[in-house]
């Protein structure tokens, strides 16, 4: 009988200190995401207020010129590239040493 009663204290612990944790969460500070809430929305209904006849414009936004789109694109790619690894150096004889 008594470790049954042992098995339910640590259930109730564990319970408690779950509900705890869930308390402590409710006051975590907001996040980036919660302190920019409605700003794009904002920003829609501002261009819709300077431009409103916009979506009857039947032609496409215009983005690069050809060239600085492809330079772009080979740049982009480019970064993705393998790189050999800098050798690195043993032991102390690089390392400068210098006292505070």
């Amino acid at each position: 009988m008594r470790n049954n009663d042992a098995g339910a204290f640590k259930a109730v612990k564990f319970l408690a200190l779950g509900m705890v944790l869930l308390w402590l969460a409710g006051c975590y500070p907001p996040s980036a995401l919660e302190k920019n809430w409605g700003k794009s929305f904002h920003n829609n209904v501002a261009q819709q207020v300077v431009n409103p006849e916009a979506g009857l414009n039947p032609r496409p936004p215009v983005g690069l010129p050809p060239q600085a789109g492809t330079n772009e694109m080979e740049s982009y790619n480019k970064s993705f590239s393998t790189k050999a690894p800098q050798p690195t150096i043993q032991g102390m004889q690089g390392a400068q040493t210098s006292s505070y």
